[in-house]
């Protein structure tokens, strides 16, 4: 599993990409920096997108992405760019962004040919994406967010994707029953400890929060840090490495690729 780091910070600020990752060269998960960081003919390759809420720093590239591909889909007999997610997150993005007031309507658009389509998951499906399956949990975030688990037929290759999450018991519950180890884990620390009750209301993470949360898992995956708020990220890398003492864990960078 090739995973590419497209963005991953909490704040939009230069130097500083909003959250989206690229599997595989064709699969995204959350589409906040992808036009700006993929050329045309990469942009042109991707056939789904995993949407764990409908936050605009984790959206905002689906429209600019639409706009950049209908010239591979006008005239042509291409299938859409499947948008995933729970039913609530998808009706978002249709009612608040892509409504032909804020953004045309992709789905509709060109009219034999739309470049996107809408996928809604139930929560614990699992649907086959490119030789991977994949499954989404409900997470503690906004009106409706979940995390993603990305695998490989044999379970060997692995990621669970939490997203933008607060405290969340079922999530690491719904971990804990893979029929696999889970190996690696891609998740928030957006606050420094100082902030905690803002940390809470907003339903985030920071570095002494996300280790009680790291207590419910039953195995020890490798810790992949995403999400850092960039005017706390000196403060939250020192908590990180106070509070996440005995585990493994790597702090996400921008244009950094690696296999899962």
């Amino acid at each position: 599993m090739f995973f590419r780091v497209l963005g991953c910070s909490g704040s939009d600020l230069p130097g500083h990409h909003l959250t989206s990752f690229l599997v595989d060269d064709t699969i995204l998960l959350d589409a906040g920096s992808v036009t700006s960081a993929l050329d045309l003919a990469q942009q042109s390759r991707i056939t789904d997108i995993f949407v764990t809420h409908a936050h605009l720093d984790h959206i905002k590239d689906i429209l600019f992405l639409a706009d950049n591909l209908i010239e591979f889909f006008s005239g042509k007999n291409r299938p859409p760019v499947r948008i995933h997610g729970l039913p609530e997150v998808l009706k978002s993005i249709a009612d608040h962004l892509l409504n032909d007031t804020i953004w045309p309507d992709f789905t509709v658009i060109p009219e034999q040919a739309p470049v996107l389509a809408y996928h809604p998951l139930a929560p614990g499906t699992v649907i086959q994406v490119g030789g991977l399956q994949v499954a989404t949990c409900p997470v503690n975030h906004a009106r409706a967010a979940s995390g993603f688990v990305l695998w490989s037929e044999d379970g060997k290759h692995n990621v669970a994707y939490t997203g933008d999450t607060g405290s969340n018991g079922p999530w690491w519950d719904f971990l804990n029953a893979l029929p696999f180890p889970l190996t690696n884990l891609i998740t928030e620390a957006s606050f420094p400890n100082s902030m905690e009750e803002l940390a809470k209301i907003s339903k985030h993470l920071t570095p002494r929060l996300l280790r009680a949360e790291l207590e419910r898992l039953t195995v020890r995956p490798k810790i992949h840090i995403y999400h850092m708020k960039s005017p706390f990220s000196a403060q939250i890398q020192e908590e990180l490495q106070r509070d996440l003492a005995g585990y493994t864990y790597h702090l996400l960078r921008e244009k950094e690729s690696f296999y899962f």
